[in-house]
């Protein structure tokens, strides 16, 4: 079989080894039976390469890359999935997705492939707050700019700043660890920068959020973020943001009070942590690479 396969987040790493064994990978898509992707929207040709495979016969899969799935089948967007199938990470997923009109049929749940990566936490001398920069639209944020000012009047911690590649001027902000979600160290950095993580702190529930979760680091997101255009489609200024139960949110001035007080009590939101874990990213399901591989090969 042919396989035009789209990588991103490096959520494919394991699935393009194992399936270059048995199949021919090509880098293009006008040749191949099926397409694997992350992306449906128009822009920059998503929907059309989807078109041309399930023209002549072919099938689409589309794969979850990060927390929350797409945006696009939630309002005020309201678009349907195309792709014939739809991998999904958890049954929290799932039931977003069906709620949003996807057809149940087409839903399989596969697990993360990148929770994997994660490495145990790690001993280390004092207390590291990691501050998950916020990318949108591939330009400065100036959320971030806000947060981490308030971090800077924090005494007795360690902030480390973790940003991406290209989408953030991470190199401006404090103990800067960058990494791109097109290089294959990608999820090496981010599990390295998490195992001695004691505290993150998001602007939004972000996938770094949901791994941290699974760690059982807290998560604290301060309420400041102001909706804005993305890809200069206006009707990002309506859209909500999702957010579980196993983050503490609470508003900027409280920020810092927030954050001492999470770190003497860890076990604060612990069970909603690792529910979370489950219900957004499969923690539990035996293999997702495998699975992922079966969806794909259906």
């Amino acid at each position: 079989m042919k396989l035009a396969l789209y990588d991103w987040n490096c959520c494919l790493q394991e699935v393009v080894e194992r399936l270059k064994e048995k199949h021919t990978l090509l880098e293009k898509h006008k040749d191949a039976d099926k397409i694997v992707v992350w992306n449906e929207c128009a822009k920059n040709g998503w929907r059309e390469r989807i078109d041309h495979i399930q023209g002549k016969g072919g099938k689409s899969i589309l794969y979850q890359q990060g927390v929350w799935g797409v945006d696009w089948i939630r309002p005020p967007f309201n678009e349907p999935i195309v792709s014939d199938v739809v991998c999904v990470w958890g049954e929290g997923d799932k039931k977003r997705y069906i709620s949003n009109g996807v057809p149940e049929e087409k839903i399989v749940v596969t697990g993360s492939p990148i929770i994997k990566h994660l490495q145990p936490r790690a001993e280390h001398t004092g207390k590291n707050v990691v501050f998950a920069l916020e990318h949108w639209d591939w330009g400065d944020v100036v959320e971030n700019n806000i947060v981490a000012s308030e971090l800077r009047k924090l005494k007795g911690v360690k902030v480390i700043t973790k940003g991406l590649d290209k989408e953030n001027n991470t190199f401006l902000f404090d103990n800067p660890v960058v990494s791109s979600r097109k290089d294959g160290d990608h999820l090496k950095i981010v599990a390295e920068v998490l195992s001695t993580a004691d505290l993150v702190v998001a602007i939004s529930e972000s996938t770094f959020s949901l791994l941290a979760e699974i760690l059982d680091i807290p998560v604290v997101v301060p309420d400041i973020w102001v909706p804005k255009p993305r890809a200069g489609d206006e009707r990002y200024l309506k859209f909500e943001g999702l957010y579980s139960n196993a983050v503490t949110r609470c508003k900027l001035e409280d920020l810092n009070e927030t954050i001492k007080y999470q770190l003497k009590h860890p076990e604060i939101l612990r069970a909603e942590r690792k529910q979370a874990g489950i219900d957004n990213a499969g923690v539990g399901i035996k293999d997702p690479v495998q699975n992922l591989i079966n969806a794909i090969e259906q």
